[in-house]
């Protein structure tokens, strides 16, 4: 069974190294120098890297625009708010609370092992929440395809 670091490792280099051993090939078949070959090297890498990288940014862009063409203003906006109030949590945890504290304007709270545990839950549940809710969504969509 291969592991997901390996198969995400097959992915990314597979154009890469297809686009390695194919210019290696025509550079011995039309004899090239080493200097000559280096360059073909050198573009094949690049263009292989644009293409990965364009694919990328290609699947990030319709991602998002099937967020904003989402039917519903909650689909739209939950994955903000669970963002949002999952950052603003941790901001007043570790940086907010020291500073009012020192001021005395919150009274000092220990953490301890149960805060400390409860904050662990909190990121949690803030990411779970967003990658189950994205999953939930995605299964509906394909519920739908199927029922129409």
């Amino acid at each position: 069974m291969t592991t997901i670091a390996a198969l995400l490792a097959r992915l990314l280099t597979g154009p890469l190294i297809d686009a390695v051993l194919k210019t290696i090939d025509a550079a011995r078949a039309r004899q090239l120098s080493e200097a000559e070959l280096r360059a073909e090297l050198q573009r094949a890498i690049t263009a292989s890297i644009t293409e990965v990288a364009t694919t990328e940014l290609a699947a990030r862009r319709d991602v998002l625009l099937a967020e904003l063409r989402g039917e519903s203003p909650l689909q739209r906006l939950w994955r903000p708010v669970v963002a949002l109030t999952a950052f603003f949590s941790y901001w007043f945890v570790i940086v907010a609370y020291p500073f009012l504290h020192a001021w005395g304007i919150l009274p000092q709270v220990r953490f301890g092992e149960t805060g400390l545990n409860n904050l662990f839950w909190l990121v949690i549940v803030a990411t779970g929440g967003y990658i189950g809710g994205r999953t939930l969504e995605k299964v509906a969509v394909q519920l739908r395809k199927q029922g129409a």
